[in-house]
């Protein structure tokens, strides 16, 4: 059928409608029209795949990687030039504000990318696809759950391009047949590299050591590695959470800072700490900064690394934020939280917002979820949104990280 497709989703599909159902067109750019086929029927909505561009935008690229024409679920937006890219995200994080009724200009959302949008991933997860005794990595086709072999992805670091094939070829052993899936983490400007099999504990003993065999310049680590950040050493374990883009992570935490606007006195809640990259520079300008934390791998890794760094100003708490966050003493003058892509428990906005900090940094990769939680913490006018900052963590993707400030009212 033929559409002229509307805005970009949430999701990377463009909007059309067909007799009054909406249809989610993936492939397509905003305005053109296109000749489309129908992938998916539901009662409330159809997806649909682009065959054929009738009148194609002027942001229409060809994509350089061959396993998106392929149909690899690892990127989506390939088709897209970049500024477009930024530009149509913009677009989705202000439509998910005003769908929480949160006034924002969207001209007021400040959108940072990259010079080069390419090669930024520092940690992937690969399936493993058996055929035929021989093993081979690589991603999900979109909307299954079947595996699309690779042996290049122009979004990881070449480093982890490197080890595919090596970890492949370890697979075969038929003492490796439970693994399923295989995670990579880099440490850049270093051949370090972390690996973890899923199922946890699936691999047997001499996996690594296979592997090592195939790429003998590379240092393999299956427990833990050290990233470096900001001057700082941090020990990163495959179940911890890192943010994958080391270029973009110092745009986005430096952002965070000026959102802060700290002091030297000033006491910090941090939430959601993780192993505590952010946590440590927040320390450097704060008087005090109390992280809390749930997971008992992060909390451990943060406290060791607060001592490897020699930073004396933070303490963690291990609990849930929902449980702890109230049970700290006033005053606080800023809270800051990165929670994961669900976002915050309605009992945890609550808990917060009863610290009554001054102000609120809240980064998210979910807009939605960020839209939603903001939108709690704004109630009853309690805070004011007054700062957005789009940080292109994830170039060719659909997903969108972003980072606001608020502001309590008096």
């Amino acid at each position: 059928m033929q559409l002229t497709v509307g805005e970009l989703a949430h999701g990377g599909a463009a909007l059309a409608r067909v007799d009054g159902r909406v249809v989610f067109v993936e492939g397509a750019i905003p305005g053109e029209t296109v000749e489309a086929e129908v992938t998916q029927r539901r009662k409330d909505f159809w997806r649909a795949q682009a065959t054929n561009v009738l009148d194609p935008a002027d942001a229409r690229v060809t994509p350089p990687c061959p396993y998106f024409a392929a149909g690899c679920g690892g990127c989506q937006l390939q088709y897209v030039a970049y500024p477009e890219q930024l530009a149509l995200k913009r677009q989705v994080l202000h439509r998910q504000l005003q769908r929480a009724h949160l006034e924002f200009p969207m001209e007021r959302i400040d959108v940072l990318g990259m010079e080069d949008p390419w090669r930024y991933r520092l940690r992937g997860e690969f399936h493993v696809l058996r055929r035929a005794g021989a093993v081979s990595l690589g991603f999900y086709r979109k909307h299954t759950y079947q595996t699309l072999p690779i042996d290049a992805c122009l979004i990881h670091a070449e480093v982890i391009e490197r080890a595919l094939p090596a970890f492949a070829r370890a697979a075969e052993d038929p003492a490796a047949d439970r693994v399923t899936a295989l995670q990579f983490t880099w440490a850049p400007g270093t051949n370090d590299l972390l690996w973890a099999p899923y199922p946890p504990g699936s691999a047997d003993e001499n996996f690594g050591a296979r592997a090592a065999g195939w790429v003998p310049e590379l240092n393999l680590n299956d427990d833990s590695i050290g990233i470096d950040d900001a001057g700082r050493h941090f020990r990163v374990r495959p179940e911890t959470f890192v943010q994958v883009n080391a270029r973009q992570r110092a745009v986005l935490y430096e952002r965070a800072l000026l959102f802060a606007g700290m002091d030297a006195k000033a006491r910090v809640v941090d939430a959601y700490a993780g192993i505590g990259m952010l946590t440590a520079r927040l320390a450097d300008g704060a008087g005090e900064v109390i992280a809390l934390e749930e997971s008992p791998y992060s909390v451990r890794l943060g406290q060791l690394n607060m001592q490897l760094n020699g930073i004396a100003n933070v303490t963690y708490r291990r609990a849930r934020v929902e449980d702890s966050a109230g049970q700290i003493a006033q005053p606080v003058d800023v809270l800051v939280l990165d929670p994961p892509r669900a976002g915050c428990a309605e009992a945890a906005v609550d808990a917060m917002a009863t610290l009554a900090p001054e102000r609120i940094v809240y980064i998210s990769c979910e807009p939605s979820t960020l839209a939603r939680d903001v939108n709690r913490f704004c109630a009853a006018g309690r805070y004011t949104l007054v700062e957005v900052a789009l940080v292109d963590m994830f170039p060719q993707t659909y997903h969108i990280e972003a980072v606001v400030k608020l502001q309590r009212n008096a």
